[in-house]
């Protein structure tokens, strides 16, 4: 059953979860969006917010995979000059709610801080050149705090690697169930993956260039308020190439023409924090080219929503014109 199927389900979960809460009287939750998870903002009798709530759907993640995102969550306030949502103590103390459902499955829930600003404006150039740079330095501590922090290796959370982005793991499904793609967009796009592949069998993995990452920083995961960047949504964390990172940035932008501007002021943004080679130059293509490929899978099995209608037009059109380039450079 698609997730869009049945919201009654996410709605009753989210009004029993919020009861373990210290919440106001008369506080409410109000689905904001319907994806992987059920997101819901809870705000008191008057529409004030007092936090997100996010409902789990049943088998995207496990208890030890949640707990793992709030033991980083934590460690990133604490220990780095960033601003992500802190999850909320129910009244019990604890991080999580299991809130057993009407359907037999059971619900992990999440409550997080309300954190204050915008989403980026993608149609200010000069401002997302700006943001852009901001990103690139949260980005960078990002990493350097994974690298750091020696509990880092004890998390339990996915690893993104080229079979669960691309390959018969692929954790957001195969890329060929796009609807509308012909014969010459398969074969096309299989190229596509075979070079990828290869390239990333050489770039490898080290210390230097894998490591715990958000793995979707999309314009829709970011809070600007003044100078400014908030992270939110950290539910696909895992272990994965940072470049990965940059690669989420560009996410459903990649044909545009300021994304070169947009890389070059990342990547300045980066290098004040942690440092970027000529080797990991080189592959910033490969990584936008199996992003591309990994959101076409998503969309494909998102499209009884709206919004994801929205961003499927013209989707197969702009990923043949980023594979027609891929392949001249490296096929």
């Amino acid at each position: 059953m698609s997730v869009f199927e049945n919201t009654k389900v996410f709605d009753d979960v989210a009004g029993e979860a919020i009861q373990a809460y210290p919440l106001s009287a008369g506080a409410h939750a109000r689905l904001l969006q319907l994806s992987e998870n059920a997101t819901y903002l809870v705000e008191d009798a008057h529409g004030a917010p007092e936090g997100i709530l996010r409902v789990g759907r049943p088998g995207y993640h496990t208890l030890d995979e949640y707990r793992s995102e709030m033991a980083w969550l934590r460690q990133i306030n604490d220990y780095t000059p960033l601003i992500v949502a802190n999850p909320l103590r129910a009244d019990d103390g604890s991080d999580i709610q299991i809130v057993h459902a009407g359907d037999g499955d059971d619900y992990f829930c999440v409550m997080y801080e309300f954190l204050t600003g915008s989403a980026p404006d993608e149609n200010d150039e000069a401002a997302a050149v700006r943001q852009f740079r901001a990103l690139g330095e949260t980005t960078a501590y990002l990493h350097r705090q994974t690298e750091i922090w020696n509990g880092t290796r004890e998390l339990t959370r996915w690893e993104w690697t080229y079979d669960t982005i691309l390959g018969d793991g692929a954790i957001w499904g195969d890329w060929r169930a796009m609807p509308g793609l012909t014969d010459a967009n398969i074969a096309e796009f299989s190229r596509c993956c075979d070079v990828i592949r290869r390239r990333l069998e050489r770039y490898g993995r080290n210390e230097h260039n894998y490591g715990l990452i958000h793995a979707d920083l999309r314009v829709a995961n970011l809070l600007v308020e003044g100078e400014q960047i908030k992270v939110i949504d950290f539910d696909d964390c895992g272990f994965g190439w940072y470049l990965h990172d940059l690669a989420s940035a560009l996410s459903f932008i990649e044909t545009k023409p300021i994304v070169p501007d947009l890389v070059n002021a990342w990547l300045d943004g980066y290098r004040k924090v942690m440092p970027f080679t000529d080797t990991d130059f080189l592959e910033i293509d490969t990584f936008i080219m199996m992003r591309r490929l990994q959101l076409m899978a998503w969309i494909g099995s998102h499209l009884d929503s709206d919004p994801v209608k929205e961003l499927a037009e013209g989707y197969i059109d702009g990923t043949t014109e980023l594979a027609d380039r891929y392949l001249r450079l490296f096929g």
